[in-house]
C-alpha cells in the first residue's frame, strides 16, 4: 500500500495564512487564537504583512501558532501594458521561530529578485509558498517562472468572499503541467474584526479554507516536518479519510466525506476519471490505475460537493 496522504499520526486542522492587528487586520494575535480554537483549529501561521512576528506565549497543549510573514511585490509601471498594476505575494513559515532569520526588502516586482528573494529566505529557514495569484492579477507565464515555493494557494477564502477570485487550481494546474513542484494549500487570509456586539463583523473571512496537516505532535518541528513533506491536504469542507494505492490490485482506492464528484486529475484537460453521484453520496472509490499511468506522469484528486465544497490531493508521480 502506498498512502499518498503521507499520514504522520494525528490529524490537524490549520489556518496557513492570517492576518492580525500587527498589520492590517482587525483582530488582536489573542483573539485570533481564540476564535480559531472556538472552531476547531490546532495551528493558525500569523503571516502580516512585512512583519515578521513570533507568539510563544499563545501556545498551549492544543493550540500551536506558527511564525510567519507575508512578503509583497509590487508592480504599478504605467507602461506596463495590458495590465497597470499587479503584484506577487509570498507567505514564508519559519521552519524554527529561534533561528529563523527574516530579511526585509524593497518590494520591486521583478521574477529573477522575487527568486533571489525566495532563496535567500530559505536558506536562512523559512518555507516558502505563492499566495492568491487571481488576486495578485499575476499571469500564469509568471507564475511557473517562480522557484523555490513548497506550497501554492487553491483557494483563498478573503479573496473569495471579497472578490470572487478565490478559487486558483487552474494556476496550480498549469504551475505543475509545467514541471514545477509545489503543494496545494487552502488558506483564509482573514482581515475581518468583530462589530459592537461581539459577532465577526461584514465580509467574514474566517474559517473558510484550511489545510489538515498530520503529524505525530503537536509541535513546532513536527509541523516543520510534515509541511515541508507534504502531510497534508487543502479543503474548504471535505475530508479525505483514506487515500492509497492498493498495489496488488493496482487501484487508487479514495474513502471521503460525502461529495458529489469525483476528478482525477493529471496534465491534461479532461480528468483522467471523473466519477458524478446524487446529493453528495460518494464516500469511497476504487479506480484502476492501468489506464491512466499509460498517459499521465502524476495524478491528483479534486473532490467537489453539491453546495461548493472542496478538497484537493497533493500530486502523485507514478
Amino acid at each position: 500500500m502506498i498512502d499518498l496522504l503521507k499520514t504522520n499520526g494525528n490529524w490537524y486542522k490549520a489556518n496557513l495564512h492570517a492576518h492580525s492587528t500587527c498589520s492590517d487586520g482587525k483582530m488582536t494575535p489573542q483573539e485570533v487564537k481564540d476564535w480559531y480554537k472556538a472552531h476547531g483549529y490546532s495551528i493558525v501561521a500569523y503571516t502580516d504583512h512585512r512583519k515578521f512576528v513570533h507568539y510563544p506565549e499563545l501556545q498551549e497543549e492544543d493550540f500551536l501558532p506558527i511564525a510567519g510573514v507575508e512578503a509583497d511585490f509590487i508592480c504599478a509601471d504605467e507602461n506596463n501594458d495590458p495590465l497597470k498594476f499587479k503584484v506577487c505575494h509570498l507567505n514564508f513559515w519559519a521552519k524554527n521561530p529561534e533561528t529563523a532569520v527574516h530579511i526585509s526588502a524593497p518590494r520591486t516586482y521583478e521574477v529573477g529578485y522575487i527568486n533571489r528573494y525566495i532563496a535567500k529566505m530559505k536558506a536562512n529557514g523559512f518555507i516558502c509558498g505563492l499566495n492568491h495569484p487571481s488576486w495578485s492579477q499575476q499571469t500564469s507565464e509568471e507564475v511557473n517562472e517562480l522557484r523555490g515555493l513548497t506550497c501554492f494557494e487553491v483557494y483563498n477564502h478573503g479573496s473569495q468572499v471579497k472578490n470572487n477570485i478565490g478559487y486558483d487550481q487552474h494556476f496550480w494546474s498549469r504551475f505543475l503541467n509545467n514541471g514545477n513542484h509545489a503543494y496545494a494549500v487552502a488558506t483564509d487570509d482573514n482581515h475581518v474584526g468583530f462589530d459592537e456586539n461581539g459577532n465577526i463583523g461584514p465580509g467574514n473571512d474566517t474559517c473558510g479554507g484550511f489545510v489538515y496537516i498530520s503529524m505525530p505532535e503537536l509541535s513546532y518541528e513536527a509541523f516543520a516536518e510534515a509541511l515541508e513533506n507534504g502531510r497534508f491536504y487543502p479543503s474548504t469542507g471535505v475530508e479525505i479519510y483514506e487515500l492509497y494505492i492498493d498495489e496488488e490490485a493496482d487501484e487508487l482506492v479514495l474513502k471521503c466525506s460525502g461529495v458529489n464528484a469525483i476528478n482525477v486529475k493529471g496534465v491534461h484537460t479532461t480528468p483522467a476519471k471523473r466519477i458524478s453521484g446524487y446529493e453528495n453520496e460518494l464516500t469511497e472509490a476504487r479506480i484502476p490505475l492501468a489506464p491512466i499511468r499509460e498517459k499521465e506522469p502524476f495524478i491528483r484528486l479534486e473532490l467537489l460537493t453539491t453546495d461548493g465544497k472542496t478538497a484537493y490531493s497533493q500530486p502523485y508521480y507514478f
